[in-house]
């Protein structure tokens, strides 16, 4: 069971005032979308394309909230919500019974998302009255009633904002890994529960494995480790040189797992002649599987450590290289000897672009009315809906969601709790992640643009005059 209250205060008593007048009923639609490609501090754009992750998450995040009793009486405690709540013990009753229903739609998981300025179908940017609304493919958009929009728009904008953000770094990384694999190491720089959603994502956008074990557990991820310093300095006695006692370690850890020994080789000398790569060969009889060098990580330290392999014996041995790696150093090192890279606390924390992929979640429908946020002046207009989004060879189309429109329509079903649909089930993370694979080669090097059909443009144009 999920915690329903894992969301803004104001979503709550704004929610008592629609409650007073009657509207917490009415029927409305919500889109939940990025206005720009993410960015740097510097506000250059760092990503090509936003990987859409997310999807597993909030379909059975959606299908398992609930107030229960405890998170209800705290709700009842606060100096101003509590009150209000109190004098309103038919909303008590609702927030205990209520279940998400309604209707959602998405792109598949691992989709590539798009994200510019509002262009007409010439290309052309459009702004009327001061009124410019960014055009973008949904992650998800979803049909219910007025109570449920605003009980659901905080933990799924979480859940978006921080798995794309997550699997769109992967993938930017793994495009400049030159096909070696990227391990994801980062469990111990984010939220012990963030972790596992972390992993699930990097996996989704190209990542090869996870030392996280509960990711594989809970997704079937390959878990992927070698071994700690904490372990290598665990193993010393004050009566031997800690050459030896690594050696000692090394050639325990070695009977263990005979066939798969990658041993870390820079806790106290990557090359000294009886530390480092130097006891790694000689206590497996030049059997290891790899080594893992954590410190000095650069093409000279890479050209020494493959060569000293060599001569001790070790040609198969691979080369697993962490500790702080990025895309400023990446391209270059998958260049050089390196067979494979683990990135933890850069990958994790999107350390370059680090707040999300900017995704809001806005109404744009409710009843039989469009509506849309205007923002005049701002660039933060939103486009009216429901939407389809149709792909063509360089142009995502997003027109009206009755809309009849070549291309590949992005939008699908997933859940529909009044006729019984639920694919949430069919998500598969292997299969979310080839599409993703074989998207990012489709569109490698290639340019999208994001344009309105001139349906919607017109409904745009007929909001921004209206009032005015």
């Amino acid at each position: 069971m999920a915690d329903a209250t894992r969301l803004d205060l104001y979503q709550l008593t704004s929610l008592l005032v629609h409650w007073d007048q009657q509207k917490t009923q009415t029927t409305a639609w919500m889109s939940f979308f990025s206005r720009a490609l993410p960015r740097d501090h510097a506000n250059r754009t760092v990503r090509q394309y936003i990987v859409w992750a997310g999807l597993k998450r909030g379909l059975e995040w959606l299908k398992s909230m609930r107030f229960d009793e405890s998170h209800l009486e705290t709700l009842q405690r606060h100096p101003t919500l509590g009150p209000a709540l109190s004098a309103r013990p038919s909303l008590i009753e609702a927030l205990r019974n209520w279940r998400f229903h309604g209707e959602v739609w998405a792109p598949k998981e691992g989709e590539l998302i798009w994200a510019n300025p509002a262009l007409d179908l010439s290309g052309q940017v459009w702004e009327m009255n001061g009124v410019q609304p960014a055009v973008q493919t949904p992650y998800f958009q979803i049909k219910s009633d007025i109570f449920t929009l605003k009980l659901i728009e905080t933990p799924l904008l979480s859940i978006i904002n921080h798995q794309s953000m997550i699997a769109s770094k992967a993938a930017n990384l793994v495009d400049l890994a030159q096909n070696k694999p990227i391990y994801e190491f980062g469990t111990r720089r984010t939220n012990i529960d963030a972790a596992v959603d972390a992993a699930y994502a990097a996996y989704l956008g190209g990542c090869a494995g996870t030392s996280n074990v509960e990711a594989n557990h809970r997704y079937q991820i390959p878990m992927v480790g070698t071994m700690d310093h904490f372990a290598i300095q665990a193993w010393e006695t004050p009566d031997m040189h800690r050459g030896q006692t690594e050696f000692a370690f090394f050639k325990a850890f070695y009977e263990v797992f005979p066939k798969s020994a990658s041993l870390l080789v820079d806790t106290y000398d990557t090359f000294g002649e009886h530390t480092g790569i130097v006891n790694a060969v000689k206590a497996t009889n030049g059997q290891l599987t790899g080594i893992r060098i954590d410190s000095k990580v650069n093409i000279e330290t890479l050209e020494k450590a493959r060569k000293l392999l060599d001569d001790l014996g070790a040609p198969h041995a691979k080369i697993l290289v962490s500790g702080g790696l990025d895309e400023s150093n990446l391209s270059e090192l998958s260049h050089s000897y390196v067979d494979a890279f683990g990135i933890g606390e850069r990958l994790v924390t999107s350390e370059d672009s680090p707040i999300g992929v900017g995704a809001v979640g806005k109404l744009s429908k409710v009843g039989d009315r469009f509506t849309m946020k205007l923002s005049r002046g701002s660039a933060k207009a939103t486009l009216p809906g429901p939407v389809q989004v149709f792909r063509q060879d360089g142009i995502d189309v997003v027109g009206l969601q009755d809309e009849q429109i070549e291309g590949e329509a992005l939008l699908n079903l997933y859940l529909d709790t009044e006729k019984g649909i639920d694919l949430s089930h069919s998500l598969n993370i292997e299969t979310s992640r080839q599409y993703c694979h074989d998207r990012r080669q489709q569109y490698k090097g290639k340019k999208q643009s994001v344009r309105l059909s001139n349906r919607l443009l017109n409904v745009v144009s007929e909001l921004a005059q209206r009032d005015e």
